[in-house]
């Protein structure tokens, strides 16, 4: 027979810590007017922590009257709480914490080496956190990027900035970030943006730290050269020149072509002459394939892609634009006559004068004949999402009977709950429901509505 009392050995431990009671440790935590003490037990924070093992030792402790005294003063006194009453009691509650406490937190976790509640701390601030991330990814990002620990929190950030990079780029943030931390941003593979603009970014986070380059690169002295270089070292490393194309490389590389080491100058030239012979290194792999989309951004697209796919990494399928309303025409055989016999297709559509963003997904090929019947498609889904940049709010409606509708009248349809005829967008379930919801406006004119395929790529 056996029994656990844990829950209430927690709540004594807590009583204890709050009362003070037999306390030799005198903690003074945090700086300003946010420095506070507290009353601890030596022993408690010895018996639960590696780092407290090390910092109460005669070396760093000071003696005041009866007890120690130890300053801490690089971590908030709000924050430091929450970690004393988890050594105390090995319970955490930071609901009520908002984003920028939650970081601090996993910092200071990492720096006294409490694996579980940095763990913890981290996983929290992924899951439930999202808004804060996601408003100033590079924020986060740089408070974490030196830490092992923070692994999955880093790569969060990374996709978020990536997901968003005109953000990054258009407020000019990226301009103060540290030379790794930018390099580790421009090595991403899912960094949306064309090659040649990146190139102008590091060019441009170059310049600032040079202002006294400011003549054209072909009038630099030997001296500028060779700052520039060793300032751009490791950003040129992580440039793919080689997806640029002739013109791109003529007009905004070869003038800083001094900049290059001679070897990197020749393959250049090389590749420019022989596009066939480019070298095989990170320069000259591609990164992600862009959206062509007037809608929805990478991320989005991601999002439904692992709504088909839940192992969708990011670099397994490619999602190419095959039809757009505004381009090719509302009417619905232009649709039929387009889309027909593609394979998988997602379709996206946005009302006018509304911000919502309506679509779905049939992984049958569009037929182009006189009938209308239910194709297999039961893997079909509808869904809506508030606006084309988050997917905060999503609703997915899965088929569940008979799968999607071909019906040669129209254009895009997915049965009642979602179809397209000419400029007309409609939703209802009056006749049917086969994937469970109906969509919260039910008729509109569109705005816009694109066709993407979904091809996988060869492993």
């Amino acid at each position: 027979m056996s029994g656990n009392f844990y829950a209430q050995h927690s709540n004594n431990f807590l009583k204890f810590f709050k009362s003070g009671r037999g306390f030799d440790l005198i903690l003074y935590v945090g700086y300003g007017q946010d420095r506070r003490e507290f009353k601890v037990h030596t022993q408690i924070l010895y018996a639960q922590s590696k780092y407290f093992r090390a910092a109460l030792s005669d070396k760093w402790l000071k003696r005041k009257g009866n007890c120690y005294v130890f300053e801490k003063s690089n971590v908030e006194a709000d924050v430091f709480e929450i970690i004393l009453r988890y050594l105390y009691t090995g319970a955490v509650n930071i609901e009520n914490c908002d984003g920028s406490q939650i970081l601090k937190l996993l910092v200071a976790s990492d720096e006294m080496n409490l694996g579980d509640l940095l763990h913890f701390a981290q996983n929290y601030l992924i899951e439930s956190r999202k808004p804060y991330i996601l408003e100033q990814p590079v924020q986060v990002l740089e408070s974490i990027f030196r830490l092992e620990s923070c692994k999955p929190l880093r790569l969060f950030c990374l996709d978020a900035i990536c997901d968003d990079c005109t953000k990054l780029f258009e407020s000019e943030d990226y301009l103060t970030l540290e030379e790794d931390i930018f390099a580790q941003i421009l090595q991403y593979d899912k960094l949306y943006v064309k090659e040649v603009e990146l190139w102008k970014y590091v060019l441009k986070w170059g310049a600032i730290r040079h202002s006294e380059l400011e003549k054209p690169p072909t009038e630099w002295s030997i001296d500028g050269v060779n700052q520039m270089k060793k300032t751009l070292a490791a950003l040129i490393e992580c440039i793919r020149f080689f997806t640029m194309s002739a013109e791109e490389y003529y007009d905004e590389v070869r003038p800083y072509k001094k900049l290059f080491s001679k070897k990197l100058r020749e393959e250049m030239l090389q590749f420019i002459m022989l596009p066939s012979r480019k070298p095989n290194d990170i320069m000259a792999q591609a990164r992600a394939k862009l959206i062509d989309s007037r809608l929805v951004r990478y991320s989005v697209m991601a999002f439904i892609a692992r709504w088909i796919d839940p192992a969708y990494d990011g670099m397994s399928y490619e999602f190419t634009l095959i039809y757009r309303a505004s381009r090719d025409g509302f009417d619905n055989q232009n649709f039929r006559r387009i889309c027909s016999s593609k394979g998988p297709t997602i379709v996206i559509a946005k009302l006018v004068n509304h911000p919502n963003v309506f679509g779905g997904y049939n992984p049958s090929p569009w037929v182009n004949d006189s009938y209308h019947y239910y194709s297999n498609a039961d893997n079909s889904f509808v869904f809506e999402m508030p606006d084309g940049k988050s997917t905060a709010g999503s609703r997915i409606g899965r088929c569940v009977n008979l799968g999607g509708r071909q019906y040669n009248g129209y254009g895009p349809f997915f049965g009642s709950n979602f179809y397209i005829n000419q400029q007309t967008w409609s939703s209802n379930t009056s006749g049917c429901n086969r994937y469970g919801i109906a969509c919260s406006v039910a008729s509109g004119t569109l705005e816009e509505y694109e066709v993407f395929t979904v091809e996988k790529k060869d492993q």
